[in-house]
């Protein structure tokens, strides 16, 4: 499984057609980078990981992880992940939406999201990482109308 970052300019502007952002694009290239930099170890063990966690094969080989900055949260499909300045809770983020990929996870089902939270959690317990505050706030965006 291959994991990729994608910095798509065009994309970016697309995305924020009609809603101005906070960031300029420089400024998710930098966070992005940071974000890389910062969790490319942990984003190794977090693609072997997952895996074990949900007693599931990957159902691809490669996810492109598009960087963006949007007034709107983060998505699965494509895999878009907003910058911010709180990087653990960007890898919480890509967490979530990396099980997201999984079928069982990628339909919209009443309950989905509050699995797909508690696979999260289980997962940053197994890496020892502690995001409890991050996962509340995921928690928090992603669970209240499901």
């Amino acid at each position: 499984m291959n994991l990729s970052f994608k910095y798509s300019r065009i994309y970016f502007i697309e995305l924020n057609r009609y809603k101005e952002v906070n960031r300029t694009w420089e400024e998710v290239i930098r966070l992005g980078a940071k974000f890389e930099e910062r969790y490319k170890e942990e984003i190794k063990e977090i693609v072997k990981i997952i895996p074990k966690v949900l007693n599931k094969n990957w159902p691809i080989d490669n996810i492109p992880i598009y960087m963006v900055d949007r007034i709107g949260p983060s998505f699965s499909n494509p895999l878009t992940l907003k910058v911010r300045e709180d990087l653990l809770l960007m890898l919480v983020v890509l967490v979530h939406e990396l099980i997201h990929q999984f079928p069982t996870f990628n339909i919209h089902r009443a309950g989905n999201e509050k699995e797909v939270n508690n696979y999260t959690e289980k997962l940053f317990e197994e890496l020892k990482i502690d995001a409890k505050e991050q996962i509340a706030k995921l928690r928090e965006w992603s669970e209240k109308d499901n």
